[in-house]
């Protein structure tokens, strides 16, 4: 999947779960994520909330590389330096 093709629009869903990553390192971010993506039931929607801006391109590889759905990955700049990314995949395995 190119970054071109990720919508950039939240589904129209609310979210079953939220992992807050902003502010983390990459290491502890993912395996936050890992867990809720282990712990979730296939079809439930994980919110992810993140400051590191690779989380657009490792988001998107999780999903291309396991059977979760990556739905839309929102960028939000909320200052001059500060961006923030909010990711939505659907948990597979259902």
């Amino acid at each position: 999947m190119t970054e071109g093709a990720i919508p950039e629009t939240a589904p129209a869903v609310d979210p079953d779960m939220t992992v807050d990553n902003r502010g983390t390192g990459c290491a502890s971010g993912i395996a936050r994520v890992q867990r809720a993506l282990e712990d979730g039931e296939g079809g439930a929607i994980l919110r992810i909330r993140s400051t590191d801006r690779r989380a657009k391109r490792e988001y998107a590889q999780l999903a291309a590389q396991t059977d979760h759905e990556l739905l839309a990955i929102e960028t939000d700049r909320s200052g001059l330096f500060r961006t923030e990314y909010t990711t939505y995949l659907e948990i597979g395995g259902e």
